[in-house]
């Protein structure tokens, strides 16, 4: 059947672009030559391809202008990455990134320049909005809602003042972080800056661990200086080790590391153990045991400081290898009450190594025959007493000793093992000591024997109660000729005028003397007549020991009151008109009988008073 239409009854024709989104809306795939039907005229597909054309045109346009944005982007998110590496590092940037950084630098300044006026004005307007306030508020009947509106206003201006300081601030932070990345320290070589961390070690002797301290303190600056840091190992060869009843500090790990970061390096180590066999327990970490750990290492010791409290535990030096001593010992200082027989051994060949240079040795236990090599030793300390004949041999050897401690007493016979000699030679022995701290019975036939022209420092310790020989002390004096800088006496009994005598003597060179006596001995070396020596009067060209800057007196001086107080504020530090250097450090005891002293010297800082 044929359905006929009216005329006039035919659907209005659709133009293309309708006929095209209604094909879309349907889902409909549109071939690529759509346009190309009975529906469209020739001119109306052409428009339609010139638009589809365009189109196809624009998206090409954007769809670069994406790229190259995404491609800005990720440029932006790798120097960023970059940037962020350099701050949290101590590298040293390429000229690229110098470049980068100083073109950042440069914008941050002018930033830095806008926010400052920025933050100038809002303070002069913040200012000025506070001022008004406080004058419509003393107006008589200021208007509530003119007042509201300056609170919120003002409020505002805080606001703003606020936000303005917090970005001055953050690009504060952010320039200085980039200045930093330009910092010369990041183009120093690794090696360089490896011997720049040494010299940042602490002074002591040896090294306590601490996380505030170098060297744990270069592994927390940056990645960089922690991979130099760790592969420096002359930054891990010294440690100080204390052991306790509850606690070993360092740990054990810690100790262990330390040892393996310092390579093939000479180590240094102090161990100071304050354990009692009464309170020992099984697992406590000992002498012994921090020893195990540095035994393996036993030819690369190199400065050994040893204390032990309780000579009953096991130290460990028996289990130490015997064929040979240790051939890079250069400094061994040992302190222990006794020593067990079966260490005796291990530490007399220590004592022997070929490069040893210093030696203490503080103990009880008869050393035997004393092997160390006298003719290298620079420093030796010795308290085990000897006898004077042992005394002169050592000196006689030791021809390099600079700084030496000895008890000498005048006994016999030699406690060392050491050849049989007859008593003190009657020549004088000329020696280059500098320092020599000396305890004895008989001080006499030691200060006739000895010359020592390099004498800075001495100190004298009496044993017993022998008389003390002025006459023979000062003949040392002046036949050394030496610059004396120091000189400590501990319960002598030198007279005040044999002490006028020697400042006299000494009184060029003198820095600092030292007055010790045990108070039952109620010795007097320093009274009135000592003291008005010393005391420097305003006018005198050149007062006695213009150099003197610290004096002890303990026990030994018997003054009237006042006169000490004028001694010391006479040659205080900083005193117009003076001696050259003044006094800086004064210890003092006083009684009762001495209130003036005591009121003026109380305040003084530096002075030391000690109240019986």
């Amino acid at each position: 059947m044929v359905v006929r239409r009216k005329p006039g009854s035919f659907p209005k024709r659709k133009s293309p672009l309708a006929y095209f989104r209604l094909l879309t809306t349907m889902n409909i795939p549109v071939p690529g030559n759509f346009l190309v039907n009975i529906f469209v005229t020739d001119d109306e597909a052409r428009q339609a391809r010139e638009a589809m054309e365009q189109n196809q045109l624009l998206m090409a346009s954007l769809d670069a202008e994406i790229a190259k944005a995404q491609a800005a982007l990720k440029q932006l998110v790798n120097q960023r990455m970059e940037a962020q590496k350099l701050l949290e590092s101590n590298s040293a940037p390429s000229e690229t990134e110098a470049r980068a950084i100083r073109e950042i630098i440069i914008s941050k300044e002018t930033q830095m320049e806008q926010l400052e006026a920025e933050v100038a004005a809002a303070r002069a307007s913040l200012g000025s909005l506070i001022e008004r306030r406080a004058q419509m508020a003393e107006e008589p009947e200021p208007a509530s809602d003119a007042l509201e509106k300056f609170d919120a206003d003002i409020e505002n201006a805080r606001s703003v003042l606020k936000g303005l300081l917090k970005e001055r601030e953050d690009t504060h932070d952010t320039l200085e972080a980039h200045r930093t990345i330009l910092s010369p320290i990041r183009r120093i070589p690794p090696e360089v800056l490896g011997e720049i961390f040494w010299y940042c070690l602490p002074r002591e002797a040896f090294v306590k661990p601490s996380p505030t301290l170098s060297p744990l303190l270069l592994t927390q600056i940056s990645s960089n200086w922690r991979c130099v840091a760790l592969a420096t190992p002359s930054l891990w060869t010294s440690l100080a080790i204390n052991l306790s009843i509850s606690s070993c500090l360092p740990k054990l790990e810690l100790i262990r590391t330390w040892i393996a970061r310092s390579g093939s390096c000479p180590l240094s180590f102090h161990i100071a153990e304050s354990i009692q066999k009464d309170y020992y327990e099984k697992d406590m970490v000992t002498v012994a045991t921090v020893l195990e750990l540095y035994a393996p290492h036993y030819q690369r010791w190199q400065r050994i400081r040893i204390e032990c409290q309780d000579w009953r535990i096991d130290t460990g030096f028996s289990k130490l290898p015997r064929d040979q001593p240790p051939g890079a010992l250069e400094s061994l200082h040992l302190l222990r009450d006794f020593w067990r027989e079966e260490e005796e051994g291990q530490l007399a060949l220590m004592l022997s190594a070929p490069r040893l240079h210093e030696a203490v040795w503080v103990s009880n236990t008869d050393l035997g025959a004393f092997n160390a090599p006298f003719p290298q030793l620079t420093k030796l300390y010795l308290e085990r007493p000897l006898v004077a004949e042992d005394f002169m041999h050592i000196l006689r050897e030791g021809t390099n000793i600079k700084c030496c401690q000895f008890f000498v007493l005048a006994a016999s016979p030699s406690t060392l093992g050491l050849p049989a000699t007859p008593a003190i030679a009657p020549f004088v022995l000329r020696h280059n000591l500098r320092s020599l701290d000396l305890t004895a019975d008989l001080f006499g036939r030691v200060f006739n024997q000895l010359e020592l022209p390099c004498l800075t420092h001495l100190s004298i310790k009496r044993f017993s109660t022998p008389i003390w020989p002025h006459s023979n002390f000062m003949s040392l004096l002046t036949r050394s000729k030496c610059a004396l800088e120091s000189l400590s006496l501990t319960d002598t009994d030198m007279t005040p005028d044999q002490m006028i005598e020697f400042l006299q003597h000494a009184s060029p060179t003198l820095e600092k003397l030292i007055l010790t006596n045990d108070r039952r001995l109620r010795h007097t070396i320093v009274n009135d007549d000592v003291l008005r020596l010393l005391t420097w009067v305003p006018g005198t060209a050149s007062p006695v020991c213009p150099r003197l800057s610290m004096v002890k007196f303990w026990d030994c001086h018997v003054s009237t009151d006042g006169v000490l107080a004028d001694m010391i504020e006479s040659r205080w530090k900083g005193r117009d008109g003076g001696p050259n250097r003044g006094l800086s450090i004064a210890f003092v005891m006083l009684d009762s009988t001495h209130p003036e002293d005591s009121r003026r010297l109380e305040d003084m800082i530096g002075i030391s008073i000690l109240r019986r």
